[in-house]
């Protein structure tokens, strides 16, 4: 069963995302797109993992954020 949305943006790769964030490969669904709003709105029961400016990858500050979100 897939529980993250990777996507990746400008140099970064999604597929780098579940190593950085320490998710299993397999849970995660790949994207390498700009427009994250559109990719997020179609899998809405995923938790986002995405490039973070200050290189913060934390899987715990992923899950807290999709629940304040709604998730």
């Amino acid at each position: 069963m897939k529980k993250y949305l990777c996507v990746g943006s400008g140099n970064i790769e999604a597929h780098w995302l579940p190593r950085w964030y320490k998710v299993p490969f397999e849970e995660c669904i790949l994207y390498h797109d700009s427009n994250v709003f559109d990719i997020e709105e179609q899998h809405t029961h995923l938790i986002p993992l995405i490039i973070r400016p200050n290189g913060d990858y934390d899987i715990k500050i992923a899950k807290t954020e999709h629940l304040l979100n709604g998730g």
